[in-house]
Parts: C-alpha cells; sequence; structure tokens
C-alpha cells in the first residue's frame, strides 16, 4: 500500500521506569515475536513524558502518506495516558512529536510523506497511578 517495511531482527529490550525505588516495566515480547505486528510497550509517570519507544521495522512512505497508530492502556490497570507519535509535515522535515490523544486507547494517524524512517511513540500518565503502561501497534 505504498510502504514497505523492512523487518530487522533486533534484540527485545524490556522498557521500564524506576518510579520512586520500584521497578515498573512491562513484560519482554518472546524473542521470536514480530517487531513490525506485535505490539511495542511505551511507559511515563504523571505530568511526564516517557522515555521514546522505538519500532524496529522502517516505513517507507511517499508523498502524503499518513502513518496510522493505535495505542492502549495495558488491561487490568487503573491508569489514563495521553500519547504522542512520531510524523514529519513539510515544516518539521527532521521529525516532530503529533497528537495521539489521551484516555485508555486511541487510533490516528500522523503526516510521515516521503520519508524512510521508524515509528515512534511516547506517553505520559494522566492519573490513575503514578506510572503508565501501554501497549502501541503501527
Amino acid at each position: 500500500m505504498g510502504q514497505h517495511r523492512f523487518r530487522a531482527r533486533a534484540a527485545v529490550l524490556t522498557a521500564a521506569l524506576a518510579v520512586a525505588g520500584t521497578l515498573v516495566g512491562a513484560a519482554a515480547p518472546a524473542a521470536s515475536a514480530d517487531g513490525c505486528t506485535d505490539p511495542h510497550q511505551a511507559s511515563g509517570i504523571v505530568g511526564k513524558w516517557g522515555p521514546v519507544s522505538k519500532s524496529n521495522c522502517a516505513v517507507f512512505g511517499h508523498n502524503g502518506y499518513k502513518q496510522g497508530y493505535s495505542w492502549r492502556v495495558q488491561e487490568g490497570t487503573n491508569q489514563y495516558a495521553c500519547v504522542e507519535g512520531w510524523g514529519f509535515d513539510s515544516k518539521h522535515t527532521k521529525g516532530k512529536w503529533f497528537s495521539l490523544g489521551c484516555g485508555t486507547s486511541n487510533k490516528g494517524t500522523v503526516p510521515w510523506g516521503n520519508v524512510a524512517a521508524n515509528p515512534q511513540v511516547r506517553a505520559k500518565s494522566m492519573g490513575g497511578s503514578i506510572a503508565v503502561i501501554i501497549d502501541w501497534f503501527q
């Protein structure tokens, strides 16, 4: 559909966030997991963007292409998040964070254009608990 994804074998790192001396982290996907289609994890604390969660797969766009993202707070938690996805537009040819909404889940697109890059997401907690962990898909 106008884009090609290169699948790269890379070590899967567990995204973790140290909060008040306690390690809060997402379980690492199985070593055989497909880094392009399986969920990625991102985390953050109240009011502060967490570390960037970057896909292992590059997306090759084209003029007018928009990159899709979807996300959800991990099940069984009382958490709310705000999430941003990385994209490119004519004013931000080196990239910019675009809002993907707040709540417990959402999906959306960001401008991408004629760029080859890896999708990435960041999140922050908006209440329910100090930290939030989300699963996101590209």
